[in-house]
């Protein structure tokens, strides 16, 4: 028997790693991180530091070791470039948006923007809560061995109009829809999974980012949703500049803590994240591909000094495609048709009865004693 299989790390897991990663699961700190992180479904993870401190990078890394073993799911800022590594990730791609939004992909060559070679599959729902059957399911190998080969992206950010609200609505739907279905059971094989949420204020936003109530009350109707999710071994990974800005009630059910440059917490929020804020040297001189990961029992690797991660896309060949592509963001889900607003503004209090009246393009001009033939109103 090998130490691997003493430890309870499965040989077929470890062969699917590059090199640096089975090296670090030999060592009695990369057990704990597997056996306490890695394998334990639902496990959430809230990433903090402030602007450029690499929280986005932690983000691919935490999916380099997960990919293998649940489905990614990945909802996009919308950032510059933000997607474009999760197509170096070795694993096939699947990007979902909304009906009707307009969003593609290009690539510059010696003849200028054109279509992307080999692009990922994009797929519309009409609805919120079609996204989760739009999420590619496991395949299986001869042995009927489960295979995670796909990592999905909800492209939602900037594909739907917060005109009226729309988006905050659409996403609360898309959480909703998530605990519901799955308590009736009639979720697709999505889980185990985990769930990333950069800058996860845009919609998690507690007080300290926002006094608009109906914005408040749309992060509590999403958490409620969100905390329910651990047992069905779904995790959540979210990250957000300061340990405040995300609401009490979710940043507490973050058991595991990257800490990256900028972090800070207070002891009255949470005595083990603070003792770690405060030690020397600590995460206010650490560098964007510096970080400390803080496990639930609050002991940490490394126990002093920060952790360094390495950089996304991990192949040189992938950083230069990158900087060839640009994502296009067009019309967005939920726009009105310009046609069809100044209809609404007509026949406002007709309601059910408004297709019954006669359409300002259709109707015969009338004359009155103030626009008849061969009079001028210029000047009135």
């Amino acid at each position: 028997m090998t130490e691997h299989t003493r430890a309870g790390i499965d040989t077929n897991y470890l062969k699917k790693l590059r090199d640096p990663q089975r090296s670090f699961l030999e060592k009695a700190v990369g057990v704990k991180f597997a056996k306490e992180f890695l394998f334990k479904k639902g496990n959430h993870l809230f990433i903090v530091g402030n602007t450029g401190s690499g929280k986005t990078q932690k983000g691919y890394f935490v999916i380099d070791w997960l990919k293998h073993t649940e489905n990614q799911i990945w909802i996009s800022t919308a950032k510059s470039k933000e997607i474009l590594p999760l197509l170096c990730m070795g694993k096939k791609v699947r990007i979902i948006i909304p009906k009707g939004a307009e969003f593609g992909l290009e690539e510059h060559t010696d003849g200028g923007w054109g279509p992307l070679q080999d692009p990922p599959e994009i797929i519309e729902v009409e609805y919120a809560r079609e996204a989760w059957d739009a999420i590619h399911p496991p395949e299986y190998d001869q042995s009927r061995h489960k295979l995670h080969n796909w990592i999905n992206i909800f492209e939602f950010r900037d594909t739907i109009t917060e005109r009226k609200g729309v988006r905050s609505q659409w996403m609360i739907e898309l959480f909703e829809s998530l605990a519901i279905r799955t308590r009736s059971g009639s979720m697709p094989p999505i889980f185990p999974c985990s769930i990333y949420l950069d800058e996860a204020q845009w919609l998690l936003a507690g007080a300290r980012i926002t006094k608009d109530g109906d914005r408040i009350k749309n992060s509590s109707i999403v958490i409620e949703n969100v905390l329910e999710m651990r047992s069905a071994g779904c995790r959540f990974v979210m990250f957000a500049q300061s340990y405040k800005n995300i609401p009490p009630a979710i940043r507490e059910n973050m058991l595991n803590t990257i800490l990256c440059r900028g972090a800070r917490v207070e002891g009255e929020e949470n005595e083990s994240l603070s003792y770690h804020c405060r030690l020397k040297p600590g995460p206010s001189g650490y560098d964007p591909s510096q970080g400390k990961f803080i496990h639930a029992d609050g002991t940490s690797f490394p126990a002093v000094s920060p952790w360094y991660f390495p950089l996304y896309p991990m192949d040189e060949d992938d950083r230069r495609w990158i900087k060839k592509i640009r994502l296009n963001y067009g019309r967005k889900h939920g726009e009105e048709n310009p046609q069809k607003e100044p209809e609404e503004e007509c026949f406002p209090e007709l309601g059910r009865f408004s297709a019954m009246a006669i359409k300002p393009e259709e109707q015969e001009p009338t004359i009155n004693r103030w626009q008849s033939e061969g009079v001028s109103t210029d000047g009135l």
